[in-house]
């Protein structure tokens, strides 16, 4: 009775053995795949950053820095309301585009923001902002720009003087559009297509100055060079 008492209890004892056994075997293969996993996880974050880092590598890449760059100062004759007088204008080069223009010293030092050249006169109240758009034809940035005026308020006219119209390609070798917004204050924009890219000029001036901005933008037009 006794050996028969041991015999039980010594293949019971194997039973919980083999049971503990294998809990154990099962604990370290769920361990096992949890650390797979997450080696997994930690791989797949390492290449995500590494293409987030790449991809922001090649933006800074591929960003064009422009600079304008201030030269000599000349005396222009101008003809206002009749008049010939002499105006001083200063010549300026834009890299890396390579264009050069001219515009009067009164609008004094320029300020540069994100590919814009912004001018502006204090006496006067005009304004004028040239604009590089890259990677651009002339339809297209002469869309874009009609949309923007078009969000600030001004409509369109088809009135001769404020339609839509070429420029003379005399002046200054290039292919472009110009077009006026008759508000308070008169609006307009000029757009050239160069290379691959667009030059954007948009002015705005009250209608009392009207008579001394348009050979100011005539002269200005005529001043710009692409080399």
């Amino acid at each position: 009775m006794v050996k028969k008492l041991l015999g039980i209890i010594a293949v019971i004892g194997l039973i919980v053995a083999c049971s503990n056994e294998g809990n154990r075997t099962k604990n370290n293969q769920i361990s096992d795949e949890t650390n797979h996993h997450d080696e997994e996880v930690e791989k797949e974050i390492f290449e995500n950053d590494k293409n987030q880092s790449n991809s922001k590598d090649v933006v800074e890449v591929n960003e064009t820095r422009m600079e304008i760059h201030t030269g000599s100062t000349e005396t222009v004759i101008r003809n206002i309301e009749g008049q010939d007088q002499e105006i001083k204008v200063i010549n300026y080069h834009i890299t890396p585009y390579g264009i050069d223009y001219q515009l009067d010293e009164v609008f004094g030092v320029p300020e540069v923001i994100n590919n814009q050249i912004n001018y502006t006169s204090q006496n006067s109240g005009y304004k004028i902002t040239l604009e590089i758009i890259e990677h651009t034809n002339l339809e297209k940035a002469v869309s874009n720009v009609q949309e923007r005026f078009e969000s600030e308020g001004y409509e369109e006219s088809f009135e001769e003087g404020y339609e839509l119209t070429h420029t003379r390609v005399a002046e200054n070798g290039l292919i472009g559009k110009t077009q006026l917004y008759g508000d308070y204050p008169m609006k307009g924009y000029i757009a050239y297509e160069i290379d691959e890219h667009a030059l954007v000029i948009n002015f705005q001036y009250s209608v009392e100055g009207g008579d001394s901005m348009y050979p100011l933008l005539g002269d200005l037009r005529k001043s710009i060079h692409v080399k």
